[in-house]
């Protein structure tokens, strides 16, 4: 490919004659390829970081899209239930698109209380940076809400947005329900502590745990049960 003026380029076809292709001023460290007709001069000229930013706005496969409980009916028979993605989509995401060697993110306490962490996330991805801020009760659990909340500024996740809001049947005693169009769904905080029991048995407290476990019948009768027992490992993992 050569350039022949501002914005415009040229290409040799197939058969070896060159052709002139529409001027299009070249953006900033943009690398151009040429998408169309291999011997026309339709083609249209598209950006490498234009095609990055479709490729990371990409709706996430249905079995990514996790569903949790934001509030319940008076009744506690109905939940309402919102979409989400786990952190570990997001680096996946951004691994696949850019590499892993494109893009990077820092993190910076802002503050604490007895309830929860918050941080913000400086995500940087082709050399474009953007922040935002979350929270969470551990700050694995904060670093995690930033990274994807800087994220969806890049697009990514940003269709769970649109995603609607749905009412569900839900089960009091054990916390399950049926997300839209899926199959019973662990509650969010059962995910949590399962999460926490992969890290007790890599660090050797398997044991430990599964002891916690069975003081509390698995997860826990109630979500007060739930919430001790989270603590509880929790504790066991800083310990």
């Amino acid at each position: 490919m050569k350039k022949i003026g501002w914005g415009a380029w040229t290409r040799t076809t197939t058969g070896g004659s060159k052709v002139r292709c529409p001027a299009i001023r070249r953006r900033p460290k943009a690398t151009p390829i040429f998408r169309g007709p291999p011997g026309g001069c339709q083609c249209r000229l598209i950006y490498v970081e234009d095609e990055v930013w479709l490729r990371l706005a990409e709706p996430f496969p249905e079995e990514e899209v996790h569903w949790r409980v934001e509030t319940l009916s008076r009744d506690k028979r109905r939940a309402l239930v919102v979409p989400y993605i786990d952190a570990r989509a997001v680096l996946d995401r951004l691994d696949e698109v850019v590499g892993p060697e494109n893009w990077h993110d820092t993190y910076e306490l802002l503050a604490r209380d007895e309830e929860a962490f918050y941080v913000k996330c400086r995500l940087t991805v082709l050399g474009v940076t953007k922040e935002d801020a979350g929270e969470g009760d551990s700050l694995k659990a904060a670093f995690s809400d930033a990274l994807k909340r800087a994220a969806v500024k890049f697009g990514i996740g940003r269709h769970l947005y649109r995603m609607e809001k749905a009412w569900v049947d839900y089960d009091e005693k054990t916390g399950r329900f049926t997300p839209p169009g899926g199959a019973a769904q662990k509650p969010e905080a059962h995910e949590l502590i399962d999460r926490l029991l992969e890290r007790l048995r890599a660090e050797g407290k398997g044991r430990e745990a599964a002891k916690i476990l069975t003081k509390y019948g698995g997860y826990g009768k109630t979500p007060e049960e739930t919430k001790k027992l989270y603590g509880e490992l929790r504790a066991l993992l800083r310990g």
